[in-house]
């Protein structure tokens, strides 16, 4: 039988020499505001363990490092992963290979779920169950995203806005489609697993150049067809120069 997480896998580009390299260097961490918000939502001051599916390079998991007992990212990418057990981490920081919808961790385990950026692209109904399954009771399952583009300047916006869309065109054109985003909060709530479901919207910021702008574009998955964020770097380039 064929693994639908392994042809997204296989479709999404991560694999891809020195991709990983550029996803760790130019993705946003999660904000320290986040992380205190799910804390008090989870009724804890400092977790005992966090889980974070789809862990990627780790960026999402070891922002933990000082904020929890225990972090455990979960990742099926061999590139991903290894990258993230090579990068300088806290010693309660750990990763295994998995699948969201099979982590292999015992019964009510975490206090904490997470995905950041990446449930869409996960099966939804076995990812949610499981992350259903490790919460103890009280625990908090969080799915979080961030906006792209990202606010920089309104002509570098447009840009990016530009960009995405040619992704999306051929996207379609090729069968790529993943699990829509705006569509998460749906399928959680109706798993009738978790007994509040709610979206919340915080601010984060991060800082870099034209370089983190051409970077961060080219850190989204799925490669299509001949769509490249040239236009998007030289806009970038022009608008910030060295700033």
């Amino acid at each position: 039988m064929t693994n639908p997480s392994d042809q997204l896998i296989a479709r999404s580009g991560y694999a891809q020499p020195g991709f990983a390299g550029g996803y760790d260097d130019h993705r946003p961490s999660p904000p320290a505001a986040l992380l205190e918000v799910l804390c008090r939502l989870a009724r804890v001051d400092r977790p005992e363990l966090v889980v974070d599916l789809g862990s990627g390079t780790g960026l999402s998991t070891r922002a933990w490092a000082e904020r929890a007992e225990r972090a455990i990212g979960i990742e099926p990418q061999a590139p991903m992963r290894e990258l993230a057990e090579a990068r300088p981490t806290a010693t309660n920081v750990a990763y295994r290979e998995g699948y969201a919808y099979a982590t292999g961790l015992p019964d009510e385990c975490a206090d904490l779920v997470t995905c950041s950026q990446s449930l869409h692209w996960m099966e939804p109904r076995p990812t949610i169950a499981e992350a259903a399954r490790i919460l103890r009771p009280g625990g908090v399952f969080a799915a979080y995203d961030y906006d792209v583009p990202p606010v920089i300047e309104p002509e570098i916006d447009d840009a990016f806005a530009r960009y995405l869309g040619r992704r999306r065109e051929a996207g379609v054109r090729m069968g790529s489609a993943r699990w829509p985003k705006h569509e998460h909060l749906a399928r959680i709530e109706a798993s009738g697993l978790f007994h509040s479901c709610r979206e919340i919207v915080l601010h984060g910021e991060t800082e870099g150049g034209a370089d983190r702008v051409a970077g961060f574009a080219r850190s989204i998955g799925s490669r299509v067809e001949d769509v490249t964020p040239d236009e998007l770097e030289a806009t970038a380039r022009r608008v910030l120069g060295d700033r």
